[in-house]
């Protein structure tokens, strides 16, 4: 052992010096690797955690006759509705939702927009298109 060698004379109080400086060093390094792939260990756990919700909830969602409260609580992180825009009929507003696990998801242009009338006189119509600014 080094301490042993330093204190037999076998070596000089700067060699040990240097040497148990290294060792120290070292062990820091290493003691911050761990601590960050400890981390990165759990943030991939939880991530594959986020994950498994999320399909479970699909599962769930697929499986429905009618669009709950509850259900609609454990998919949706939440929602981002923003000004409206324009006038009259061209009116528009824009409506983002972020999905709980995997945030918001970017949709491929679709082919049409979908239009429904809530109420009387007012006619929404949803355009997929749009991406989030």
């Amino acid at each position: 052992m080094l301490s042993e060698d330093n204190a037999t004379g076998k070596v000089s109080d700067e060699w040990f010096m240097q040497l148990s400086h290294k060792y120290e060093v070292e062990r820091m390094e290493l003691k911050a690797k761990i601590s960050a792939l400890r981390k990165k260990l759990a943030e991939s756990g939880q991530h594959q955690r986020e994950r498994e919700s999320f399909i479970e909830a699909i599962r769930q969602f697929m499986r429905m006759d009618r669009l709950t409260s509850p259900l609609l609580r454990e998919l949706i992180d939440h929602i981002d509705v923003f000004e409206t825009e324009g006038t009259g009929k061209n009116r528009t507003q824009r409506i983002v939702i972020y999905y709980r696990f995997v945030g918001y998801i970017e949709w491929p242009s679709p082919r049409a927009n979908y239009k429904a009338d809530t109420r009387k006189g007012v006619a929404v119509e949803y355009l997929t298109d749009n991406i989030p600014a």
